[in-house]
């Protein structure tokens, strides 16, 4: 872990209110997706908590992050910056998602708009020959990550609650099949999404199988990311866990909902 500065060397819109920056930061070790930084945002409102960001590694040195618009005044500064400007960041912090040398069918999923962690994992399951799926689901189709971004190789599945695109409902209706043939499954999302998960695979799977389902807690608060504030705590089948520093990827089959 380390303080360094970022360079931003490109701004793009890839499609309406999403955008990606590209940074270059050499002096950073490689990062794994689901890993995040500690950004210093310059807002005037709260300039002195960093913010936790998912970037995605795309070359060497060189990292993507992927935004929409946020009422947290931070990220909104984030998303104003363009090409030149520099970010103060530390990192890389906690453990990224799993990616098993016997994978061969991997499942992505989420119902919120902060996939960056998901893309990550998708580029490294292409490039390692792994067949991919990747399940989105929004209230509306302008709320999901464009797929014309995507890849060729990677099947794509959408869910909207309003029927504007895919199937017309929530995203975990498409996820029972899914399920059945994936070797692994890497989730971004909210509590209810994992509970479902968590209890559709224990109907559809033969046995609860560990490191099948891996979770990311995004929106849980990682303001010191080193488990000093205890803001980020989790409730596991074996105690109390910080996502700082534990995870924040979880096997979701180890995690206490109800509490």
């Amino acid at each position: 872990m380390i303080q360094t500065q970022a360079t931003i060397i490109q701004k793009e819109t890839i499609a309406p209110a999403w955008w990606r920056l590209t940074v270059a930061a050499p002096e950073l070790p490689p990062l794994l997706p689901g890993q995040f930084l500690l950004l210093r945002c310059a807002d005037r409102f709260t300039c002195y908590l960093r913010r936790p960001i998912f970037p995605t590694p795309v070359a060497e040195y060189h990292l993507s992050l992927l935004l929409r618009p946020d009422p947290d005044p931070g990220l909104a500064w984030l998303s104003t910056r363009q090409p030149d400007d520099t970010l103060d960041v530390i990192g890389p912090l906690g453990s990224g998602f799993p990616l098993a040398k016997n994978v061969r069918h991997l499942l992505l999923v989420s119902d919120g708009p902060h996939i960056g962690p998901l893309l990550g994992q998708m580029e490294r399951a292409v490039a390692a020959g792994v067949v991919v799926t990747l399940a989105l689901g929004g209230s509306r189709a302008a709320a999901l990550y464009p797929v014309t971004a995507l890849p060729p190789a990677v099947e794509f599945q959408a869910a909207t609650l309003d029927g504007s695109l895919g199937y017309r409902g929530p995203v975990t209706d498409l996820l029972p099949e899914l399920l059945r043939w994936a070797d692994a499954v890497c989730t971004v999302g909210s509590i209810a999404l994992y509970r479902t998960l968590r209890r559709q695979m224990d109907q559809v799977r033969l046995r609860n199988e560990s490191n099948f389902l891996a979770g990311l807690m995004a929106d849980n608060l990682m303001a010191c990311g080193v488990g000093t504030c205890l803001s980020c705590t989790v409730t596991t089948a074996t105690g109390l866990k910080l996502a700082c520093v534990d995870g924040p990827v979880f096997d979701l089959t180890e995690l206490v909902f109800d509490t």
